[in-house]
């Protein structure tokens, strides 16, 4: 499962929650990234271009999950998704008999995602926490995925999204 969005708009709470509903492991971007941050020389080559530092953050994510569906586990992604990361995972979940669903965050009222992004600690050794300015920056230039997917807006309560996902993952 790929849990996508614009920062701060609920994607890690979701993952968290149906990670659980489904005995899976969660791999998170910034939990990943946050590993190599702390090796400096590493960083120095990945970080810049951005490009380059998400290919490698979904290179290493590819290898969670699939070391998780090749024991026979799930997976749940947590990662501001670009294309081709659903293409890629369909791709891999298919080698091992299993499926990709996608799950998009957002947040319809700017004023409430401002107040949860500057008032969010996440607390991920290593990595640092984005200012409202970075993610205004991603509002205006996140492309959708055009995937067959459910969207959910962060403005409605965390116990509403998380049911709407399970309805759609049909584990009701």
């Amino acid at each position: 499962m790929v849990v996508s969005g614009w920062p701060g708009t609920g994607k890690s709470t979701i993952a968290e929650r149906i990670a659980a509903d489904l005995g899976a492991t969660v791999a998170g971007y910034d939990w990943v990234m946050s590993g190599l941050r702390e090796v400096p020389e590493v960083w120095d080559r990945v970080e810049l271009p951005v490009e380059r530092q998400r290919r490698v953050a979904w290179n290493l994510l590819l290898r969670i999950a699939e070391q998780q569906l090749a024991r026979g586990g799930s997976c749940v992604l947590d990662l501001v998704a670009r294309a081709p990361v659903p293409e890629e995972g369909r791709a891999l979940a298919a080698r091992y008999g299993g499926r990709v669903a996608v799950i998009e965050c957002t947040c319809a009222d700017p004023d409430l995602h401002r107040s949860r992004v500057e008032g969010r600690r996440r607390g991920i050794p290593g990595w640092y926490e984005l200012t409202w300015e970075h993610v205004a920056r991603t509002r205006l230039h996140y492309v959708p995925l055009a995937e067959p997917k459910l969207v959910i807006d962060a403005a409605d309560p965390v116990h509403a999204n998380h049911a709407r996902v399970r309805d759609y993952l049909e584990l009701a």
